[in-house]
């Protein structure tokens, strides 16, 4: 059945090729001759290494005229003027952003004309002292509620760990950041949210979070989609995280960040952290062979005040390293290559006031990436992109020692009680088909593709019985797992889309598509048709769009079902005398009653350019999640134990409202305000587990990361002591809910029911621009939470705990520096 889908796949995609297939030359990217008689310009736009950039903004002026024709670009960078003029002059300009605007004066237009312009990413440093960056205007072609952050706003944005880009991601409306590092996109737990690294996904195929690492300085843009999501995504209700990174051009670039190591004054001098990050990029043959390489480090000695002298650290060492190569083989075929290796290693994972060292474990992590993407360009217009990539995961951790673990209301006692050593494997073919343009009843692009994902993991637990001790000290509960336990499991996914970008007429853009999915565990064909569109009216954009949109296979709760039993013996007030025979607790699923989690999402925008070069939105989103995964114990007559199974009987709400301002200076200086309001709730908030399971019955309530209230803002500015830059950043949301539970790992009230404070942080800065000997060089300095609030990350939920309530992990006021080495002035 998974190679009868396969083929089916390909041979639809083979079939559409050859229709669109038509002869290619060499030289220039291919234009097939206009259908139109008379005057006409054909407008072909391209990076620095000759990729076609598509959605640019074209706008061609005759200088006797005060308006400008306006169209953009298609899939294959290509845009068309027809009935001109000859005898006028023309002037022609080119946005897009992250891109510098071009402006091309005095154009001469005779007969069918064709013009292949080249736009130049926006680079930290210029080359030329008259280029600009493009204005960030309203894109009337773009439907998908997209929030992006460019080069520009990657350089100056500052945020707290800036060494860790998915910090970053929390500068974007409807993104939040849990306290284990994990973003969550519009309500949306980690694994609905699907990581893409330069087309490829680059999300665990297990755990669903974010884990793989690479250098800020190789992302050249980042972009979050929340709603209305063309339908070549699917597996995800959350939306889409997308990373964009660099390639060499024609000139040798070198840039160094943070390459000094810091120290601190704790108990004496102490070494801090060095963070080092560099990239290379340049020429291999010019004009056809360029290469990038990204590459940082971190080692962190972790210093946690309030722990005792000598167990105190938390020693952290990480290093990632991306590297690219493009061959242009000749003007009709572009071959890449990527190769991104992460490795990571931590001798004291969990340290904190709850949890001491001998408590901890020491935890090996290292992933990849490689993959080989193809595009095609056809005369007549089409584009085919085919690519392959490879995506591997081991993740290990193992206890301090072997001493008997104890969990008491106040502390961790002993050596963690298991150990773990796992393997993850993602091997993704991917083919995407742009047609060429149709014009019928208006202007039609149509696009469709398929993805084919092999996953494979395997996973070894070695389990000791630990203690759960009362707060007299007295035994309460002992709990036995498997000694060893081992897990091997695949997947096959298959899916394909196809949809139409129709334009009716100029303001007007409806997208149609339906998207199918099928996997060999759950084995129900799966379609999710979307539709979305965009409507320009003066200087306000309008955007609605509604669509299903159904999620991938939770393989973590496949594992869970896999692992087990569980047993519990429960002992008197003295703990000294065993209650009865043990209780058993088991994980299990039968997947042929499975079907996968089912999302209804829709949502209405409103854009407007206001006087001053100022742009306001709304937006309001609303998602409903039905069949979502949940355990579910079958026992009712026991809360102690019970049979676990995985239901289909969860129910997610989401519905938010969010407004935001932006305003463009010259300058190329920016200003972001937003403000949210949200709602995630569930009827199934208890995540039950083995290891730490939760003897309680299900409940709904909001979700972990839910924040009613968010508030965003962030810029830079000139000061009046040129070459000085203001920079700053505010983040303020509610505070994240949490569940008080018993002794007796039972919850006390209603899950989720108590809150953190608020978070709030507020970082200012000034960058000092500055030329030493011929290099350029920046100097940055900036106050993190300069009014030190104390932002916590961690409370004691235990009710019979001493210190029942207590907030600990404060983020607290911190200075940082960062100097950047850009290169030959």
């Amino acid at each position: 059945m998974q190679k009868l889908q396969a083929l089916l796949h390909f041979t639809l995609l083979a079939f559409t090729c050859a229709a669109a297939q038509q002869t290619t030359h060499h030289g220039q990217i291919p234009v097939a001759p206009p259908r139109h008689s008379g005057t006409s310009l054909t407008v072909v736009v391209t990076d620095e290494n000759n990729v076609v950039v598509p959605d640019a903004l074209v706008g061609l002026t005759d200088n006797t005229q005060p308006e400008a024709l306006q169209i953009h670009t298609d899939a294959a960078g290509r845009g068309f003027f027809y009935n001109l003029t000859s005898e006028h002059v023309y002037t022609l300009s080119i946005e897009k952003g992250n891109f510098y605007a071009l402006t091309q004066p005095d154009v001469h237009i005779t007969g069918a004309q064709t013009m292949e312009l080249t736009l130049s990413h926006v680079q930290e440093l210029k080359e030329t002292v008259n280029v600009t960056a493009s204005r960030q205007d309203i894109d009337p072609a773009q439907t998908a509620n997209t929030r992006s952050l460019g080069t520009p706003e990657i350089i100056n944005i500052p945020y707290p760990t800036s060494r860790d880009i998915r910090n970053l991601l929390t500068y974007l409306p409807q993104v939040v950041q849990d306290s284990t590092g994990q973003v969550h996109v519009a309500g949306a737990a980690t694994y609905e949210t699907t990581d893409v690294l330069d087309g490829f996904e680059i999300t665990s195929p297990v755990s669903g979070i974010f884990a793989m690492r690479f250098s800020a300085d190789a992302a050249r843009e980042v972009s979050v989609q929340t709603s209305r999501v063309s339908t070549q995504f699917g597996k995800e209700s959350g939306g889409i995280i997308d990373f964009s990174t660099g390639m060499g051009d024609d000139h040798f670039r070198f840039d160094a960040t943070n390459f000094i190591p810091s120290w601190q004054h704790y108990r004496g001098l102490n070494f801090d952290k060095w963070v080092p990050r560099a990239t290379f990029s340049g020429p291999i043959v010019k004009g056809k062979v360029w290469f990038f390489d990204s590459a940082d480090a971190e080692y962190d000695s972790n210093i946690f005040k309030g722990l005792p002298p000598g167990n105190d650290r938390d020693p952290f060492l990480r290093g990632s390293n991306l590297a690219k190569v493009q061959i242009n083989l000749r003007s009709t075929d572009i071959l890449s290559f990527g190769l991104l290796n992460n490795t990571q290693d931590e001798d004291r994972q969990g340290l904190s006031i709850t949890n001491p060292a001998s408590a901890t474990v020491k935890r090996d992590f290292s992933a990849y990436l490689a993959d080989i993407k193809e595009l095609h360009y056809f005369s007549g217009g089409a584009l085919l992109e085919t690519g392959f990539a490879w995506n591997g995961f081991n993740d290990r951790y193992s206890p301090q020692g072997g001493s008997p673990f104890v969990i008491t209301p106040n502390t961790d006692q002993g050596n963690y009680f298991e150990s773990f050593n796992g393997t993850s494997r993602r091997a993704q073919g991917i083919a995407n088909l742009s047609l060429r343009p149709l014009g019928m009843k208006g202007r039609h692009e149509v696009r469709l593709g398929t993805e084919i994902d092999q996953i494979n993991f395997t996973q070894l637990y070695n389990d000791q019985p630990f203690s759960l001790l009362r707060a007299n000290g007295t035994l309460y509960r002992s709990s036995v797992l498997p000694a060893h336990t081992f897990l091997n499991r695949n997947n096959l996914e298959t899916s394909g889309y196809i949809e139409d970008r129709w334009s009716p007429f100029n303001r007007m853009i409806i997208e149609p598509g339906v998207r199918f999915d099928w996997d060999e565990i759950v084995r129900r064909p799966l379609f999710s048709p979307r539709i979305a569109g965009t409507y320009m009216l003066g200087n306000t954009k309008l955007s609605a769009g509604i669509g299903v949109y159904y999620e991938r296979t939770h393989l973590d709760y496949i594992g869970r079902a896999l692992t087990g039993p569980r047993l519990d013996f429960y002992f008197d007030n003295s703990g000294t005398v065993q209650l009865g025979a043990p209780l058993v607790t088991n994980f299990f699923v039968n997947e042929a009653l499975l079907h996968e989690p089912r999302f209804v999402n829709w949502s209405l925008a409103a854009e407007h350019r206001f006087p001053w070069q100022i742009f306001g939105g709304v937006e309001y989103l609303k998602k409903s999640g039905t069949q979502g995964f949940i355990f579910q114990n079958l026992n009712t007559s026991s809360i102690l134990s019970g049979n676990y199974e995985l239901t289909n009987t969860r129910v997610d709400h989401y519905q938010s409202m969010q407004f935001s301002v932006r305003k463009h200076f010259a300058g190329d200086y920016n200003l972001f305000v937003s403000y949210a309001r949200s709602y995630a709730h569930s009827n199934a908030v208890i995540d039950y587990s083995l290891n730490n399971p939760i003897f309680s019955p299900q409940m709904g309530g909001p979700l972990p990361w839910d924040v009613p209230n968010r508030f965003l803002s962030w810029g830079w500015f000139p000061t009046p002591f040129r070459p000085l830059d203001f920079v700053y950043s505010v983040d303020y949301h509610s505070g994240f809910p949490w569940t008080a539970v018993s002794q007796n790992q039972q919850i006390v009230g209603a899950a989720d029911s108590h809150r953190f404070p608020a978070y709030a942080a507020l970082n200012p800065g000034l960058e000092l621009r500055f030329t030493f000997r011929g290099y350029a060089l920046a100097l940055r300095g900036i106050a993190e939470n300069v009014t030190d609030r104390k932002n916590p990350f961690f409370v004691v939920n235990n009710v019979d705990a001493s210190n029942f309530g207590q907030f600990g992990g404060f983020s607290g006021r911190a200075f940082t520096a960062r100097i950047r080495f850009l290169g030959r002035k």
